[in-house]
């Protein structure tokens, strides 16, 4: 007996959309970005602009279904 493949997807009947926030990792700055939908810009890049800041954790939130090939 095989073991089945297990896949992490977004969830296809889910009314959901992907959501990004991210957070400045340079020198102890505080700055986060508000949840946003993924297709728009975060604001890293202004704040990169404004602040000279290259570095940030982004965060995909999105309603995921496990599925099992065999």
């Amino acid at each position: 007996m095989t073991t089945p493949v297990h896949r992490l997807r977004t969830h296809p009947g889910a009314e959901c959309e992907v959501t990004v926030t991210a957070r400045c990792m340079d020198g102890g700055y505080t700055w986060e970005a508000e949840p946003a939908p993924a297709e728009r810009a975060v604001g890293c890049e202004s704040h990169a602009a404004v602040t000279g800041h290259r570095t940030f954790a982004v965060r995909l939130e999105y309603i995921a279904l496990v599925t099992s090939e065999e």
